[in-house]
């Protein structure tokens, strides 16, 4: 496809981890990078899209030169990504959302101040968090979600049932599949599936981007 058939199109990204608050000075976290999210922006604004990426907390360097080419607007807590995903979706401005970001599913009761240290045990009491992902088509029945399902150690034919039932259940056109346990330093290794089933089968975060815009380009349309 040629390099410019987003043209024209907004497309947002939410990539990275969100943190939930234990106490003033602790929080809970997931191992995201947000180096996907960012493999995703990059290849949509070289396609032409105008493209915003909400980024999460981690240690990932952005460029200035994907700062001037990408809108990133940057989050920390569960609460400032739901917030930012209901204010960008809501707008109804978007064409496409493809929602990386690994977002906590549980959160405890932050405390005030500070937990002191030396106790013997600490009992944290998690309570589930909403699910953001299945909030969108509400927002706007017409963006395109690309939703995101990772599982650790299952059969392929099991990833790709729970990855199709997870889709179903959030009303997202496309969904990314991988298992966690098949990554290493430079394998990405990831399912991109349909209500048609499966679309394509890719090794790296560089190949799912580009795999993935591919599909995003199609069902779009022509550039506006």
């Amino acid at each position: 496809m040629g390099e410019a058939e987003l043209r024209g199109r907004r497309i947002l990204i939410s990539a990275g981890p969100t943190w939930v608050a234990i106490d003033a000075v602790r929080h809970l976290s997931n191992f995201a990078t947000g180096r996907l999210g960012l493999e995703l922006a990059r290849e949509a604004a070289r396609r032409g899209a105008s493209a915003t990426l909400l980024l999460g907390p981690s240690r990932l360097c952005v460029p200035d030169a994907d700062r001037a080419a990408i809108d990133i607007r940057e989050y920390t807590y569960f609460e400032e990504l739901h917030a930012l995903v209901r204010q960008e979706v809501g707008s109804r401005r978007y064409d496409a959302f493809l929602h990386s970001a690994a977002v906590a599913d549980y959160a405890p009761e932050p405390q005030e101040g500070k937990i002191r240290s030396g106790q013997e045990t600490l009992l944290l009491r998690l309570h589930p968090l909403p699910k953001i992902v299945d909030e969108v088509k509400a927002l706007d029945p017409d963006i395109l979600l690309v939703k995101f399902k990772l599982e650790v150690e299952v059969s392929r034919e099991e990833l790709i049932r729970i990855a199709q039932e997870s889709r179903a259940r959030s009303q997202a056109d496309l969904i990314v599949a991988n298992d966690r346990s098949t990554f290493t330093a430079a394998a990405h290794p990831a399912l991109i599936l349909g209500p048609e089933g499966l679309l394509a089968e890719v090794s790296t975060k560089e190949e799912l981007a580009r795999a993935l815009l591919d599909q995003v380009a199609r069902r779009l349309g022509s550039p506006r």
